[in-house]
């Protein structure tokens, strides 16, 4: 045991380059799982009633509770997205939804399912439409994707000097 705990106090410039490799991997991994979308056609459809609205805006996310079929759930806007005609749906409106569900939320169990709204039709008029919340999360996610790459060469980079130092102290 006394090894191990050794072993962290120690930090070496490799060990600390290795460990921001592995990070840069993992948040690669996540961002990879997060990305992957459903496609229109597997989306679920949800046609159901409004039973609490909070509209977001300044950082905070557009949400509705509706009853369906499927229960009664949380559906949100991308990025706390105040789409116009929003402002307009009413408690027990009736509505229409293509949804992903949160895949990355964890206290799921506690708090329930959550999913993201694709699409939202109300009155027969696309508030919300599936192209328009397609371009905006994928511009948002390949955004992020050129950050995490450049994170994750410059790791590299870093590894390689790391490893290059050592084998020249040896």
């Amino acid at each position: 045991m006394k090894f191990h705990a050794n072993r962290f106090r120690k930090l070496t410039l490799l060990s600390v380059a290795g460990y921001l490799f592995i990070f840069a991997l993992a948040a690669k991994g996540v961002s990879f799982y997060a990305s992957l979308h459903p496609s229109k056609e597997d989306m679920i459809i949800i046609d159901g009633i409004v039973k609490r609205i909070r509209l977001g805006g300044n950082g905070k996310s557009t949400s509705f509770k509706i009853k369906s079929n499927n229960g009664t759930h949380v559906y949100s806007s991308y990025y706390g997205l105040v789409w116009p005609g929003m402002e307009r749906i009413r408690l027990e409106d009736t509505v229409h939804i293509l949804a992903e569900r949160n895949r990355l939320k964890r206290d799921e169990f506690i708090t329930g399912k959550k999913y993201y709204i694709w699409e939202l039709i109300y009155k027969g008029q696309h508030i919300v439409a599936y192209e328009d919340v397609r371009e905006l999360v994928t511009g948002k996610e390949e955004s992020l994707n050129r950050f995490i790459n450049r994170i994750l060469v410059a790791s590299i980079i870093f590894l390689l000097i790391a490893y290059l130092r050592k084998l020249n102290l040896k």
